[in-house]
């Protein structure tokens, strides 16, 4: 695993977690369901944005 690899890695994981946060301190009721879908939908969100801020040099 090179670095660009980690930095992406670590911008998703990052990602995900501040915006599952943000949902459960904002959103109090929200079924197991649609955690699970945001919390999909930030990985998805997380690691498009990431390949573009670290690009795959090979």
């Amino acid at each position: 695993m090179n670095s660009n690899q980690l930095g992406m890695v670590l911008f998703t994981g990052m990602f995900v977690g501040i915006a599952v946060f943000l949902s459960e301190y904002f959103i109090h009721t929200t079924s197991l369901i649609a955690k699970v879908i945001i919390a999909g939908l930030s990985a998805l969100v997380g690691s498009l944005i990431g390949s573009k801020l670290f690009p795959n040099k090979l």
